[in-house]
């Protein structure tokens, strides 16, 4: 397991470099999967840094864990499979 100090050190570091790429570069540059991909591995290890508590971290801002279970939902009339026997 990583400790709490390297953890918060690379958070550090992906939030210099995103905010670096988001003030200074263009469009084309912030959108890039890589971008997307370290804000939300910084979202996520802020979630278990307990720094967004998991309520929000469900919310609209991040998962959107209710759209997930409405999708889950129509999946589930769509094709009878249940998502409680989902293994």
């Amino acid at each position: 397991m990583r400790s709490e100090t390297e953890i918060r050190k690379f958070m550090e570091r992906l939030d210099k470099l995103t905010g670096f790429i988001a003030d200074f570069g263009d469009d084309d540059e912030f959108e890039k999967d890589e971008i997307t991909y370290a804000c939300d591995a910084s979202d996520t290890l802020s979630w278990l840094l307990g720094e967004i508590s998991t309520e929000a971290f469900e919310g609209e801002d991040y998962l959107r864990v209710a759209i997930m279970q409405q999708i889950a939902e129509e999946i589930e009339k769509r094709t009878g499979k249940k998502l409680q026997d989902y293994q």
